[in-house]
């Protein structure tokens, strides 16, 4: 599990160090830099496994990812990670170079665990990528060092739910198997995935939505005209129709009726229920407002699956997970520990500060106030004492 994530000069976040814990969440104002954080979480992770230009996300690139009034264009990222076998913790990251159009080189990688007085420099075997995975398997020199943080790195999805284009009908993607587009398109497909590796489980997911959605009595899928999309990080995904598989619900009364005429928070439940069931879940899961079409008396039920997803899931995988959100009812299940607050400096740059951190704030939970109650009530600068409160 990574413990802290460190981050220098991408977009808005010149120097940002924070820890993380199984399930953390991000709070901020609109512009706070919650985005890109995640992305940049994104990027770290997708790197040990694939090139660094096609590691880092979303419709920016080259020289405007890298902050402004850097001095010069690097990126830095790296993280601390903790074994669970194992009291000790490792630290890795690696700077990226944006200077070439069009490319993205390691400039330099690095590694230190306990017995490093200061981090060690790793040797440069391919500047397009740091592929710690590859050099786990077949380079004896650096395979110790590495190990954590190859068993601690590796696939990472980022979702921003749209339920409208999460009850399409999708046509079976190979590229998409066991996840969903960033937007949730593909949830037909995801669903028919489980089905097929085990069909058990797919009944699991049925039931438990049932559970949730009485008036509900079985899903199931069909196949029918489907849409068979291409996503494009960087641009708009044109979709094609093609044969593939829709989502249908059963009421109690009988009647079939398709994805696209239920609840979007219908919809959302069951995408959530599938990432907490995936057979092969990532490292890493990043979520943008999972409170969105949700009904705000059901949050607590979005919350308890996602913790359900750090207890080990179907298989026993333990992902990590990591939100952000707007809403205060989401925030009042979690703990101080779990949250960083992130808000936007004079020169551009983002601030990020654990809420821990924030003076007197058990005590202030103590009384009648839940979290969320404490951050919608109070600015940034009194929840930690940068200015005196109104009323004191």
């Amino acid at each position: 599990m990574m413990t802290r994530f460190k981050v220098k000069n991408y977009k808005c976040l010149a120097d940002i160090d924070i820890p993380l814990t199984p399930i953390h969440v991000l709070i901020g104002q609109n512009d706070a830099g919650k985005t890109s954080l995640l992305e940049a979480m994104l990027a770290f992770y997708r790197s040990s496994v694939m090139e660094l230009k096609p590691a880092f996300p979303g419709k920016w690139e080259g020289t405007d990812l890298v902050f402004e009034n850097a001095d010069q264009p690097l990126i830095q990222l790296g993280g601390a990670f903790a074994n669970t076998s194992s009291i000790r913790a490792i630290e890795y990251g690696f700077n990226a170079d944006f200077a070439l159009e069009g490319r993205v080189i390691k400039k330099r990688e690095w590694f230190a665990d306990a017995s490093n007085e200061k981090p060690q420099d790793l040797e440069i075997h391919n500047p397009n990528g740091t592929n710690v995975y590859h050099r786990t398997q077949f380079d004896q020199n650096e395979r110790k060092k590495l190990s954590m943080v190859a068993d601690g790195l590796g696939p990472a999805h980022l979702y921003r739910f749209d339920p409208k284009l999460m009850a399409l009908p999708a046509t079976i993607d190979p590229q998409r198997k066991f996840r969903m587009d960033p937007d949730g398109f593909g949830l037909a497909g995801l669903l028919d995935d489980i089905l097929s590796y085990k069909p058990e489980l797919f009944i699991h997911v049925r039931d438990r939505f049932c559970q949730y959605f009485p008036q509900f009595r079985s899903v199931h899928l069909e196949i029918e005209q489907a849409a068979n999309r291409n996503y494009q990080e960087a641009g708009i995904s044109i979709m094609t129709p093609g044969a593939g598989k829709g989502i249908w619900f059963e009421t109690r009364r009988g009647r079939s009726i398709r994805a696209q005429q239920a609840s979007d928070g219908a919809i959302l439940f069951l995408g959530f229920l599938a990432l907490v069931n995936l057979p092969e879940p990532p490292k890493l899961l990043l979520i943008e407002e999972p409170e969105k079409g949700v009904y705000p008396k059901r949050l607590d039920e979005i919350v308890g699956l996602l913790k359900e997803a750090i207890g080990g899931g179907a298989n026993g995988s333990r992902p990590q997970v990591v939100i952000s959100t707007h809403s205060p009812y989401m925030l009042s299940f979690f703990k101080p520990e779990e949250v960083t607050v992130m808000s936007r400096l004079t020169d551009g740059s983002v601030r990020a500060r654990p809420l821990r951190d924030a003076p007197n704030i058990e005590e202030r939970m103590a009384g009648e106030f839940f979290l969320g109650e404490l951050w919608y009530n109070l600015t940034e600068e009194e929840l930690f004492g940068d200015v005196q409160p109104q009323n004191a």
